[in-house]
């Protein structure tokens, strides 16, 4: 009997090992998304989620998940701020390499925005 439950005891050690640690910080964005996907007028709260969600993964040393700082940069890019977008798509690219011509594209987008915001000023 007491090899029975040495045995289930080191099982249960062994089991708690191999639990999944998780990655990335992935914080409200799931439900954020949901949110702004029904109604597109939460654009300025799904952004602060964002946000949020950047913050807390980067305080924590951990990853922002792929495509995090893209849709943050997108949503700043549709409310005017093409600098600041730039940095975000700056920020996607070097996490996440794989996103290198996509970001590029976007990047260059972003560019002519601002160009075009700083020549009617």
């Amino acid at each position: 009997m007491r090899s029975c439950t040495w045995a289930l005891g080191l099982a249960a050690l062994l089991l708690t090992g191999c639990a999944a640690q998780q990655k990335y910080h992935w914080g409200s964005y799931e439900g954020a998304m949901y949110s702004y996907y029904k109604d597109p007028a939460k654009a300025s709260e799904f952004a602060a989620s964002l946000q949020q969600t950047i913050a807390a993964a980067e305080q924590a040393k951990r990853i922002v998940p792929p495509g995090v700082y893209a849709e943050y940069g997108f949503l700043l890019l549709q409310q005017g701020k093409s600098k600041e977008s730039m940095e975000y798509f700056a920020k996607e690219k070097a996490t996440w390499p794989e996103s290198t011509v996509l970001m590029d594209t976007m990047t260059k987008t972003a560019g002519k925005t601002a160009n075009a915001q700083a020549s009617t000023q």
